[in-house]
C-alpha cells in the first residue's frame, strides 16, 4: 500500500525551512556506497532478541545524498538529518526534526527513528545493507532500490491525490509525462498539449516549478490535463518511495505520483 504524504504535506514543509537553522550541512568527502539507493527497511534485530519488522518496508526508508543529508521515511512521518562516514566503514547519523504526525497502532516509526540516531557501522552483504548500532545493540537491515536521477528521467504521472479526497487519474497516464533537463528546463506532454518552463531546486527536496506554457488544443472528454499542469505549477517538495515520484504540493493541497517512464 502505498502511504499518503499529503496530510503532513504542511509540517514537512516547515521543516524543510527549519531544518538547515537546527543541523549544520555535513559535507561528504567522496561519493558513499549509500548513495543513489532508496534504502527499505526490513527488519532491526536487537540484540536482546526483540525483532522489529517493517509492514510494509516501503513506509520506513532512508536516503543518502552526496551532500552529507539523509532523508527518512519512518511511516507517517518524515524527518531530515546529517550524516557522516569514515573509511572504516563508521557511520554516524543526526537526525533532525521530524513531522508529528499520528501513525496507526504497530507503527515502528519512533524506533526506526531512533535506531538510525544510534548507528555506528556499516556493511553489505549482497545487495542488502546493514546498521550496527551503538554499543552493540542492535542492527538494522535494509534491502535497496535504485532511485532513477529527478533530472533527466522522463517520469510518467500516476495518480494526483488532493487533500479534500479527490483523487484524479489518467486514462492514458503515458500522455502525461514531466522531464527536467540539466539547464533548468522543464518539458511537459499534459495529453494532447505540449508545455515548457522553468524549475529549481532548493535545500531539502524543495521544488519550485514556475509558469508553465502550452499549446491550447481541446483534448478529448475526461482529460485532465489542466489539472495535471496546475497540479505541476504547485509542486513544493519531492521524495521517493519505492522507485517513483512523489510531489508535494503547496499548502498541504496534495501529493502526486509519478514512475520514471
Amino acid at each position: 500500500m502505498v502511504f499518503s504524504r499529503y496530510v503532513v504535506a504542511t509540517a514537512v514543509s516547515a521543516l524543510a525551512l527549519g531544518s538547515a537553522a537546527c543541523v549544520a550541512p555535513t559535507d561528504v568527502a567522496e561519493m558513499s556506497p549509500l548513495v543513489g539507493t532508496e534504502w527499505e527497511l526490513r527488519q532491526i534485530q536487537m540484540n536482546d532478541g526483540q525483532l522489529l519488522t517493517a509492514q510494509p518496508p516501503q513506509n520506513y526508508t532512508a536516503e543518502f545524498s552526496d551532500d552529507g543529508e539523509v532523508f527518512v521515511q519512518a511511516d507517517c512521518n518524515r524527518a531530515i538529518g546529517q550524516y557522516t562516514v569514515e573509511d572504516d566503514n563508521r557511520l554516524s547519523i543526526t537526525m533532525g526534526p521530524t513531522t508529528l504526525a499520528a501513525c496507526p497502532e504497530g507503527s515502528i516509526g519512533t524506533e526506526f527513528l531512533e535506531a538510525l540516531n544510534n548507528s555506528a557501522l556499516y556493511f553489505f552483504q549482497g545487495d542488502d545493507l546493514f546498521i550496527d548500532m551503538q554499543f552493540d545493540s542492535g542492527t538494522i537491515q535494509f534491502s535497496g532500490t535504485p532511485t532513477p536521477p529527478l533530472v533527466g528521467t522522463v517520469w510518467q504521472m500516476q495518480q494526483i491525490q488532493m487533500a479534500d479526497d479527490t483523487l484524479i487519474v489518467a486514462d492514458s497516464p503515458e500522455n502525461y509525462t514531466v522531464e527536467l533537463m540539466d539547464d533548468g528546463e522543464l518539458l511537459v506532454q499534459a495529453d494532447c498539449n505540449q508545455g515548457r518552463g522553468s524549475y529549481t531546486l532548493g535545500p531539502d527536496r524543495r521544488l519550485d516549478v514556475g509558469e508553465i506554457a502550452t499549446t491550447r488544443m481541446a483534448c478529448p472528454e475526461g482529460s485532465v490535463d489542466n489539472e495535471f499542469v496546475q497540479a505541476l505549477s504547485s509542486s513544493d517538495l519531492y521524495f521517493f518511495q519505492d522507485g517513483d515520484l512523489f510531489i508535494d504540493l503547496r499548502f498541504g493541497s496534495g501529493t502526486m505520483q509519478m514512475s520514471a517512464q
